[in-house]
């Protein structure tokens, strides 16, 4: 199997580099609860959206019930699933679509939207928030190249289509870039 230079990268990286990676999305999530709070309690069902090494899937489902303080399961979605052979719950989706399954008490999208191309970035930001069930987090993590001008996600469009929605969100910063957070609350 011949994985695209970007899973390729992750797939060349050591357990300690991935175990680093890990540690700063739990500090990550960690910052989002400080920021937002949490309602959450019971199995914290988690959409995963875009995961660039399998061996996150395991870490994700780790880091998000330290994080919550309960038992989590991962669902992840990403529209190539080969670099994720034999992780369970995977689904193979364009998350440019609605998510199937849910509702989930947390979306969760780390640096998904700079593989987006622009017209349907928010598209995905609000199938993020449509998926979730009451007081659910849709958490999107940015890195500066993603927002910053001249980067890949157009970042003020989706604030603006979000407030013109009459959604709330918080934007957390984080030890490198921002969280973009939106709180369900209906």
């Amino acid at each position: 199997m011949q994985l695209d230079q970007y899973h390729q990268q992750y797939a060349d990286k050591s357990d300690d580099e991935l175990a680093k990676r890990l540690a700063e999305k739990k500090d990550e999530l960690e910052r989002v609860v400080a920021a937002v709070g949490t309602q959450l309690s019971g199995d914290i069902h988690v959409a995963v959206m875009g995961c660039g090494d399998a061996r996150f899937v395991d870490g994700h489902q780790t880091i998000f019930s330290e994080v919550f303080g309960a038992p989590a399961t991962i669902f992840t979605f990403d529209i190539t699933i080969d670099h994720l052979a034999g992780k369970e719950g995977v689904t193979q989706h364009d998350c440019t679509e609605p998510l199937p399954g849910g509702p989930y008490q947390i979306s969760y999208a780390h640096v998904l939207l700079r593989f987006i191309p622009e017209e349907q970035q928010y598209a995905v930001v609000q199938n993020s928030i449509d998926c979730l069930a009451d007081n659910g987090l849709a958490i999107h993590v940015l890195d500066p190249d993603d927002y910053e001008e001249g980067g890949k996600v157009a970042y003020e469009s989706i604030l603006k289509q979000l407030g013109e929605a009459d959604i709330d969100y918080t934007e957390v910063s984080l030890n490198i870039g921002k969280a973009l957070v939106v709180k369900k609350t209906r």
